[in-house]
């Protein structure tokens, strides 16, 4: 194996600080971006708008990244951002042309991801159009997702299937 083949190898691993950096630079944008689009989450808003400009969030401050490095590093939006309302479980990504519009009340499931260098972070979020807190069924299928994802997550352990 030549050097550049055990380079490569160690850059494609966590011990690498500059992997570390490209990951943790990626989260906190996409955590930003979610920020940003939780925001725009109000009645009468597009959703169409809310995904992009979520996305072109991730664009910008991706973009301004490793601008002054040699080798051209790829980055920007690794998964677009989705924002899925009430029965539609995920990946709802509308067209330019949609119109659809959120209301009060409505249940929105927001995921979105970005990469620097191929190096992704995604992010999902549910989050409901109302003031004050949830209750009733619609709090109870939000603890009953959260519950399960906890479960599921305690079972991921190597050997495990």
């Amino acid at each position: 194996m030549s050097s550049d083949d055990e380079r490569e190898e160690r850059e494609l691993d966590l011990t690498s600080p500059e992997v570390v950096t490209k990951y943790k630079s990626a989260a906190e944008i996409v955590n930003k971006a979610l920020q940003l689009a939780i925001s725009e989450c109000k009645p009468k808003a597009k959703i169409v708008d809310i995904c992009e400009k979520a996305d072109s969030f991730i664009r910008e401050q991706s973009g301004n990244m490793y601008k002054n490095v040699k080798k051209k590093i790829e980055r920007g939006v690794a998964f677009p951002t989705c924002v899925s309302v009430n029965n539609t479980v995920c990946h709802f990504s509308p067209l330019a042309s949609d119109e659809s519009v959120l209301e009060e009340g409505d249940i929105v499931k927001i995921d979105m991801g970005c990469h620097i260098d191929g190096f992704i972070a995604v992010v999902g979020h549910t989050h409901v159009l109302q003031s004050g807190p949830v209750t009733g069924r619609t709090a109870d299928v939000i603890a009953a997702a959260n519950t399960a994802a906890e479960v599921a997550l305690r079972l991921v352990r190597p050997g495990k299937k």
